[in-house]
């Protein structure tokens, strides 16, 4: 396990996060959205034929605004698209079956600039070739009525055309939110490299340091008893046999140097058994990964009566991880612990 893995991954930023759908912010303009649309409706009641029809395209309009600022990970949910598509389909057409054929209409075109709110919202959420269907629709759809009741295509054209341009100044800023976005995601990315890096130096100082402390507590009395010049017995003589084939553990098995088995070789050295322990792994092991070797390499170094015992933690990449070999006499015993034991 690398230290980049062991920290959480970073959440990445889109564009709902940046306009920030999950604020009260948010709340308070979805609110005069909604009030600017029914005092539109309201203003120009006395103007529209069908009253009713106006009003029931606020209502309808009111639910796309809640639906389109529900904060969730971008793109925007496909059936949620559809489902403002249709409100924005179903209101214009409602509100045109409310407009007078002749006269001023002034605010009572309202569903323009209410419709053209909820597809910006879908352009900025990365559904921008279904904002721009729709929009399409609602410019079809009022260049019929005004066809149908005798203002002329034309006016209906000039009468949408704005909403329209306002799209295309939606689709521009998308783009710039979503490479705003990656930029953020980018450094998000390289700040849990850099702190991943920063934690494996830190982690290395201190196993050195332990290594450092270690190796003190096992060499500084053995050099302090050599610096003497004092006659050795047997008993000194063992000890300086007994810290020499740690330190050799230390060096060729960097990876066995854990206080169980360094405790289980003495205890088997001391019974006259040669062991040689061999780290070609060079890395660290995982949690159960180290259960399982000490397990193993314990059991057998306390079962080693005479002879020898080698001890290997093997490339990676192999299917075993660890082998034990044990001589004793005529007898030959291998033991193997499978990559991934423990997991």
């Amino acid at each position: 396990m690398t230290a980049a893995s062991s920290l959480p991954a970073p959440r990445g930023t889109d564009i709902s996060r940046l306009l920030g759908l999950h604020t009260r912010g948010a709340q308070l303009i979805l609110a005069v959205y909604i009030v600017s649309n029914v005092a539109f409706v309201a203003s120009t009641a006395n103007r529209l034929d069908h009253v009713w029809a106006s009003y029931v395209a606020v209502a309808l309009v009111t639910a796309g605004g809640f639906v389109v600022t529900r904060p969730h990970p971008d793109p925007f949910p496909l059936g949620l698209t559809v489902a403002v598509l249709g409100v924005v389909a179903i209101s214009s057409a409602l509100v045109l079956y409310a407009l007078p054929d002749t006269g001023s209409l002034g605010r009572a075109t309202w569903y323009l600039g209410a419709n053209t709110w909820l597809l910006w919202f879908l352009t900025l959420r990365r559904r921008a070739r279904l904002a721009w269907a729709g929009g399409l629709v609602m410019l079809a759809e009022t260049m019929l009525w005004a066809e149908l009741s005798g203002r002329g295509a034309v006016d209906g054209f000039v009468l949408a055309m704005p909403q329209i341009l306002l799209l295309v100044i939606a689709t521009l800023f998308g783009t710039a939110l979503r490479r705003s976005s990656a930029r953020i995601n980018a450094l998000a990315g390289r700040s849990v490299e850099a702190a991943a890096a920063a934690g494996a130096l830190e982690a290395a100082r201190r196993v050195q340091d332990e290594r450092a402390d270690e190796l003190a507590d096992v060499v500084v009395p053995a050099l302090t008893l050599l610096a003497s010049g004092a006659a050795l017995d047997d008993a000194a003589r063992e000890e300086l046999v007994r810290v020499e084939a740690q330190l050799r553990d230390s060096v060729r098995g960097h990876g066995l140097a854990l206080p169980p088995i360094v405790e289980a070789a003495t205890r088997a050295r001391s019974r006259g058994v040669n062991v040689t322990m061999l780290d070609d792994l060079g890395v660290p092991l995982s949690p159960m990964e180290t259960d399982a070797v000490v397990r193993a390499v314990s059991t057998a170094l306390d079962a080693a009566a005479e002879g020898s015992v080698t001890v290997r933690l093997l490339p990676s990449g192999r299917e075993d991880m660890l082998t034990i070999v044990s001589l004793g006499g005529d007898e030959v015993r291998r033991v193997a612990v499978p990559s991934g034991a423990g997991s």
